[in-house]
């Protein structure tokens, strides 16, 4: 394990870089932060490049990250507060620098099986985190972000995932008629979930493979964007509740599919 003693370090300096988005585009890498989340990545399918510990306090994730050929740093409390955006004291002892995911829509298309989320102009990032923490637990193949808002690799967000991110593919695309076209070409069924669609959740058709789509916090799914469903479903609700957070209408009828499958 090295040690960072000062900021001319050039990979902990390139990886305080990644706390702004400019750089996180331009070198296609995030943060990820916590040790358990880190030590899951360690066998996940998006693998840490590199680790950063305070002051060695994680000797048995520093010896997971050597094992598995992972470069590991121990950085002293002065200078680990720069890679968490905060000079308060916190309870994260170690942050990880990620790639991002490199799979395309086209790849995802091309498998015509299981569940695929599409999530249409998703603006709060810690929504999205739970979103895609949702879709993992539910095992769903991939989320695609369709016109997307919010950054999947903000800290918000990244910290909402709980390490879901570096499980569940992710990819953004912008403009939510490119990933229609991209579906359809592969002969996948398209079903959206709105507040105005006349078939209830329990009636539809869930059988996989689809692709569900989920739309924007405050509006939902654009006109156009239901005009192209299959099928629109309603999940049924009582009380004075007229719409449910994003993830969690999302949950329930991903694991409404998952129900009817088993």
């Amino acid at each position: 394990m090295q040690t960072v003693a000062h900021l001319k370090h050039s990979a902990f300096r390139a990886a305080c870089r990644l706390t702004e988005s400019a750089p996180r585009e331009a070198e296609r890498r995030f943060l990820m932060e916590g040790a358990a989340q880190i030590a899951k990545a360690l066998d996940a399918p998006l693998r840490p490049v590199e680790v950063y510990i305070r002051e060695a306090s994680e000797p048995e994730l520093a010896a997971a990250c050597e094992q598995a050929d992972v470069s590991v740093y121990s950085v002293n409390k002065g200078l680990f507060h720069r890679l968490l955006v905060s000079s308060y004291e916190t309870s994260t002892t170690a942050v990880a620098v990620m790639p991002w995911w490199s799979v395309t829509l086209d790849e995802i298309c091309a498998r015509h099986d299981g569940i695929v989320v599409v999530a249409e102009r998703i603006q709060d990032p810690r929504n999205l985190g739970m979103l895609i923490r949702t879709a993992d637990a539910a095992q769903a193949r991939a989320l695609v972000l369709a016109s997307p808002l919010a950054d999947p690799y903000s800290r918000a967000c990244v910290r909402s995932t709980t390490g879901s991110i570096a499980f569940l593919p992710v990819v953004s695309c912008a403009d939510s008629k490119q990933v229609i076209e991209a579906f359809r070409r592969r002969g996948w069924r398209l079903i959206g979930s709105s507040a105005r669609a006349q078939c209830l959740l329990w009636e539809a058709d869930l059988t996989a493979p689809f692709c569900l789509w989920v739309g924007n916090e405050e509006t939902g799914l654009l006109a156009e964007t239901r005009d192209e469903m299959d099928t629109l479903v309603r999940i049924p609700m009582g009380g004075g509740a007229h719409s449910l957070n994003v993830a969690v209408a999302t949950g329930i009828i991903l694991f409404e599919a998952v129900r009817r499958s088993r």
